[in-house]
Parts: structure tokens; sequence; C-alpha cells
């Protein structure tokens, strides 16, 4: 009796999971698409990217959507395929160093040789319910060589998603993180 239950049992878990074949993962590379040009660096300021923190909601694979008032819900299926806290500092170098037209640092080994430095702290990048996607941040210039702090400001953006679905929210918080660094680009020294 107990073999036959065990027999059905198993029968009817092959039966019901013949048919619904969970959908493979779609994971997403953030990466900065226009690089520093060779022979770019204009001037010999020297110029790191410090500490680039993400707000702790944002630390998991799946690419978070705000869906209410203070609630989130990260994707399943859609995830980033490396963690953000790296992947989000590697863009912002080379998105800041495309638009400032001059090698950005990213590497602590360095940081003697940094006359500024740059630190971001990201509150919020999320897309909405609403067919949007919002980014909170704020970064820092500092004078490393002075030990003082130059400038402080706020960024905050929000855009419309092209389309519907998880690529164009991707696009879109890509899009606002080139924001962010064309921000940081114009108010570097010169």
């Amino acid at each position: 009796m107990k073999n036959l239950l065990l027999l059905l049992l198993t029968g009817l878990v092959v039966a019901c999971s013949g048919g619904s074949k969970v959908p493979e993962p779609t994971y997403y590379l953030l990466r900065a698409d226009s690089g520093l040009q060779s022979g770019a660096q204009t001037a010999p300021v020297s110029i790191g990217l410090g500490r680039v923190s993400i707000a702790d909601y944002l630390a998991q694979d799946g690419i978070v959507v705000a869906t209410g008032d203070g609630q989130i819900r990260p994707a399943r299926q859609h995830l980033w395929a490396e963690p953000l806290d790296n992947s989000v500092r590697l863009y912002l170098r080379d998105a800041v160093a495309s638009k400032f037209g001059q090698w950005v640092s990213a590497d602590v080994a360095e940081r003697q040789s940094w006359q500024y430095r740059i630190d971001v702290r990201i509150d919020e990048w999320h897309g909405a319910l609403t067919g949007e996607a919002r980014i909170v941040a704020e970064w820092m210039l500092l004078d490393v060589t002075a030990g003082k702090i130059l400038l402080t400001r706020r960024f905050e953006r929000t855009g419309a998603l092209t389309a519907d679905g998880y690529e164009a929210l991707v696009s879109e918080q890509t899009r606002l993180l080139d924001s962010l660094a064309a921000d940081i680009a114009a108010n570097l020294p010169r």
C-alpha cells in the first residue's frame, strides 16, 4: 500500500510539472557604451572615484520595482548579472570619464595620486508601476590635497520608460546613471 501511494504521488508530481516549465531568467549587465577615447586626456588633474554606496534595498539580484507607498518587489526572472555596488561603480567611472574627457580612476591603490575624489551615494534607483524609473543620489567632490569638501550636490531624476517590460526599465535606469555622470562631469575642475 505504501509503495502504491508513493507511486501515485510520484506520478502526480511528474504529470503536474510536465507542462509548466519555469522560464529561464534574463540577466542584465550594466556597462557604459562609450568609453574614453585614446589620447583624450586633456588635463593633468588626477581624479578618482572613491566610495559609491547603494541603498541596501538594491543589494539583491532582482531588478527592483516600487509597487506602492514604501513597498518594493524584486523581479524573480529579471536579474542583474553581477552585484550592483561594483557594477554601478565601474559604470560611473567610465561614464564620468567619457563625459569629462579625462581618465577617472576607481583603483584604490592609486588613491595617493588623486588630487580630487568623487564620492557617490545612491538612495533610490528603481522602476515604478507607473512606467517610470527613478534615481535619487547625492555626490560630493573633495579636494584631497587640501582635505576639504568642494561641492555637495543632490541629484534627483525620474524618466518615462519608452516601452513596457524590464528591458525598457534597465535602459531608462542606465540613462538616469548617464545623467548623474553628466552632472558630476560638468562640475569637475578643469
